[in-house]
C-alpha cells in the first residue's frame, strides 16, 4: 500500500463501459479500467489497528473518532478495542489495476493493490436508527513476508467502506434479449466491482504446489509430463501405452481385446515361477491304483495293530 499526495484524475482511466463496447489493441497495456467510482463517501477503521498500517496514518490524520454501536461501555479496555476512526467525503476508484481512496479535506488518500485484500464482503452497521445501513468491509494485509514467520498470523486492518453511488442499470441488447437488470445498490455495485478486479490478480503459485516434488507425483496420483508434449514413461511393470500405432497389437478389427498371446506367456511364466519354489517330485501325477493300494495297507495295518 501506498500514501497518495494527489487525488487520481478521473481521465486516466477508461470507463468499463467503453472498454466492454470494442476490443482493446492489447489487454497487457493501456490504462487501468475504472469499474466503479463514488464521492462522499464513508470509511470507518478501528483505531487500534491503525498503527499496522502507516499508509492510512495522512488520510486519517483529522478522522473524527466514533465509539462503535455495540461496544462495551463499562470496562475502559472494551471501549477503547471498539472506537472507531471515521472519514467523511472520500472518493472511491474500483479500477482493474488497484483501489484507490482519497480525501480532498486530508489531501491525503493511498493506494490498495487487490492482494493486499484478504477478505471483502457486505456487512451491516449498527446505527442507533431503526434504518439498517451496509458497507463494503474488507480485510487488508499489512505485515509482509519477511516481518511474518511461518507459524504467525499476519497483522492485518479492518476497513468498512459505505458508498454512496450506485452502478448503472444493465440495458438489454439484441444478443441478450432479456428485460433490463434494476439498478444495483451503492454497497453491491462496488463489491461486484471489487470481486471483478480481484479476480484479475490471483495469488501467485507457490514452489512447493508448482514443483517437481509435488505430493500428487508423489503420491502416484500425477505424472509429469515431457517436453516434447509426448506421453510420459509408462508405469514400471506395464506394457507400455496404448497409441493408434500399435492399438492392432492390443485389439482386433470387431474392437475385441487379444488376451491369447498374453494370458500362455503369464501361464508359463507362473509355472515356471512355482517349479522353482517346490521341492524335488513337485507336479508329479500319482495313478488312483497306487492311491487305493496305500488306503488298503493302511486299514490292514489298523487291524493287524487291533
Amino acid at each position: 500500500m501506498e500514501i497518495l499526495r494527489e487525488a487520481p484524475k478521473l481521465s486516466s482511466f477508461v470507463p468499463l463501459v467503453e472498454h466492454q463496447s470494442a476490443t482493446p489493441v492489447s489487454f497487457h497495456s493501456g490504462p487501468p479500467v475504472l469499474h466503479y467510482y463514488s464521492d462522499r463517501s464513508k470509511v470507518i477503521v478501528l483505531e487500534q489497528e491503525l498503527e499496522s498500517a502507516p499508509a492510512f496514518a495522512p488520510l486519517f490524520a483529522a478522522a473524527s473518532a466514533h465509539q462503535e454501536e455495540n461496544g462495551t461501555q463499562t470496562n475502559g479496555n472494551d471501549s477503547a478495542q471498539h472506537r472507531q476512526k471515521v472519514v467523511e467525503d472520500v472518493d472511491i476508484w474500483v479500477t482493474s489495476d488497484k483501489l484507490f481512496v482519497y480525501s480532498n479535506a486530508a489531501n491525503a488518500g493511498v493506494s490498495i493493490p487487490y492482494r493486499t485484500i484478504s477478505l471483502h464482503a457486505i456487512q451491516t452497521l449498527p446505527t442507533p436508527a431503526a434504518i439498517e445501513q451496509q458497507g463494503v468491509y474488507m480485510q487488508l494485509i499489512t505485515s509482509t513476508d519477511d516481518s511474518m514467520g511461518e507459524d504467525l498470523e499476519p497483522e492485518s486492518l479492518s476497513v468498512t467502506i459505505v458508498p454512496t453511488a450506485s452502478a448503472a442499470p444493465a440495458v438489454a441488447s439484441e444478443h441478450d434479449p432479456a428485460e433490463a437488470k434494476p439498478e444495483q445498490t451503492p454497497v453491491q455495485a462496488m463489491f461486484n466491482a471489487l470481486s471483478n478486479c480481484s479476480n484479475l490478480h490471483p495469488d501467485p503459485v507457490e514452489d512447493e504446489e508448482s514443483g517437481d516434488g509435488s505430493h500428487l507425483i508423489q503420491a502416484g496420483l500425477a505424472f509429469p509430463g515431457t517436453t516434447d508434449g509426448g506421453l510420459p514413461p509408462a508405469m514400471p511393470g506395464s506394457g507400455g501405452w496404448i497409441t493408434a500405432e500399435n492399438m492392432h497389437e492390443f485389439v482386433d478389427e470387431d474392437g475385441n481385446w487379444i488376451e491369447g498371446q498374453d494370458e500362455e506367456e503369464e501361464h508359463d511364466g507362473e509355472n515356471e515361477n512355482e517349479n522353482e519354489t517346490l521341492g524335488a517330485g513337485a507336479g508329479n501325477v500319482r495313478p488312483r491304483d497306487d492311491a487305493e493300494d496305500k488306503e488298503d495297507d493302511d486299514e490292514t495295518k489298523w487291524r493287524r495293530t487291533s
